[in-house]
């Protein structure tokens, strides 16, 4: 059986940015704990606000980060993989 690893909650909160990047950080998290291989999020409030912490936080967990912007204008961000 592997062991159980446990992630650190993320808090509510009414502020979009603040819940995005508690998302983007959820996610590095994953990758970074070799969780997920990629993790890819759409549907962010404001993933403009929150790229540059972000990649800060992507870059220093060692974690790839990039942001695509559809046809549709729609952004993406996809953490992964490690480096």
């Amino acid at each position: 059986m592997d062991p159980i690893t446990f992630l650190p909650p993320i808090r509510a909160t009414d502020d979009s940015v603040e819940h995005d990047l508690a998302e983007v950080d959820a996610a590095i998290s994953l990758v970074a704990l070799g969780l997920a291989t990629r993790v890819r999020l759409v549907g962010l409030s404001r993933p403009e606000a929150v790229a540059s912490t972000g990649l800060a936080h992507a870059q220093e967990a060692r974690v790839d980060f990039s942001l695509e912007r559809g046809a549709n204008g729609a952004v993406a961000l996809t953490l992964g993989p490690s480096r």
